[in-house]
């Protein structure tokens, strides 16, 4: 969504800048600023299993839906710093065997659409956004966009933004169904509307990796978010436009997101929400979600990665001291039972936090790669 055009320095300045933007961070500032964020957990949600076949045509009001929960309504993507947004927006999951299916709600007094050729940028108009990290790494994720004319932009990613990565965006979701709603009128600025719902059923053969099946392992969990683009726009000579500047730009747009992410940048997997595959049956029991400790101790690497980031940025070189960094990371993690190290070389860097019985092992790469070479 965000970021396509600027430099690596220029994303890690972004990541690394207070939430109002005021000055950038510096190693040893207080964890209430640059890591404030990281240390959030982010939201979860238990995604059911379904046996009753699905019509995609954008009403919700079948069984299996009404037998799905909704997610939280979404927030601002910079949290509770920013107000919450003026219209709800939430989600519900299901899956089977073939497809993972995501229903959205999204109220809106005003429905409007212009895009309308498949990968147009879909965000220049009001939309619904999905990202998924199926393998959990922060890698290799799909993004997929939609606005209520149903014109879709899907996109695969290898490697975030901040990596001056690129995104493939000749990559197609292979046998996507899709169905948008309206209550209300499209493109009509002259009454007031309600909401646009969208239905998908996403085959989990196009979230695939090279040639197995896609389809989830209930043990290991995906990372998901959700967005929603919302431009600040008026009803002009027949048509809806957007509310500019005294400069003639168009205000900033609205980020309503489920997961906040801290920063106006939905490339950083890292802090999705976390989607857990349960085999019950949806409507018929629940299942307790529960974060992996593994995942808690991940975030402490992520605090590295921010880190030697904004160091090599200014020294052009990574540091293997700490105390270069901030010595406030080692308030993240029980330095007691775990000790973090980094080996450095001129370009590259791995840091590791090991468990003093050597049984957790986890490492981060200045790639923001992680491996966990725990003992199971």
């Amino acid at each position: 969504m965000k970021f396509k055009n600027l430099s690596k320095l220029a994303i890690m300045a972004i990541v690394l800048i207070s939430c109002n933007q005021k000055k950038e961070n510096t190693a040893g500032e207080s964890l209430k600023t640059d890591l404030k964020y990281l240390m959030v957990e982010p939201k979860h949600y238990v995604c059911y299993h379904t046996d009753e076949a699905i019509t995609i045509d954008g009403n919700l009001d079948k069984k299996a839906w009404q037998q799905a929960e909704w997610t939280d309504l979404f927030v601002d993507i910079e949290g509770d710093k920013k107000p919450l947004p003026k219209q709800n927006t939430k989600v519900k999951m299901l899956w089977d065997s073939t497809y993972l299916y995501i229903a959205a709600q999204l109220d809106e007094e005003h429905i409007w659409a212009y895009l309308e050729n498949h990968d147009d940028v879909v965000y220049y108009d009001n939309d619904f956004e999905i990202f998924i990290d199926p393998d959990n790494d922060a890698n290799n994720y799909f993004e997929f966009e939609i606005n209520a004319k149903q014109t879709v932009f899907d996109l695969f990613m290898p490697h975030p933004y901040r990596h001056s990565s690129f995104a493939l965006h000749n990559w197609d979701f292979k046998g996507l169904k899709k169905a948008v709603k309206i209550d209300g009128t499209l493109n009509n600025g002259n009454d007031k509307d309600k909401k646009w719902t969208v239905e998908l059923a996403i085959p989990f053969t196009s979230l695939s990796f090279g040639l197995d099946s896609g389809k989830p392992d209930t043990e290991k969990l995906w990372r998901i978010n959700f967005s929603r683009v919302e431009w600040d726009t008026k009803w002009e000579n027949g048509k809806y436009v957007k509310i500019t500047d005294k400069a003639g730009k168009a205000l900033p747009e609205h980020n309503w997101v489920w997961s906040p992410v801290g920063v106006i940048s939905m490339h950083m997997p890292e802090r999705y929400g976390y989607l857990k595959f349960s085999t019950l049956k949806a409507g018929t029991a629940k299942e307790e979600f529960k974060l992996p400790e593994t995942e808690k101790l991940k975030r402490m690497l992520w605090a590295v990665f921010y880190r030697e980031e904004a160091y090599f940025e200014k020294n052009k070189k990574y540091s293997a001291q700490l105390a270069e960094l901030g010595n406030d990371i080692l308030s993240l993690f029980d330095q007691n039972n775990y000790k973090l190290s980094i080996i450095v070389a001129e370009t590259q860097y791995e840091a590791k936090l090991e468990s003093k019985d050597a049984k957790t092992r986890l490492y981060i790469t200045n790639e923001g790669l992680i491996k966990d070479l725990s003992k199971k």
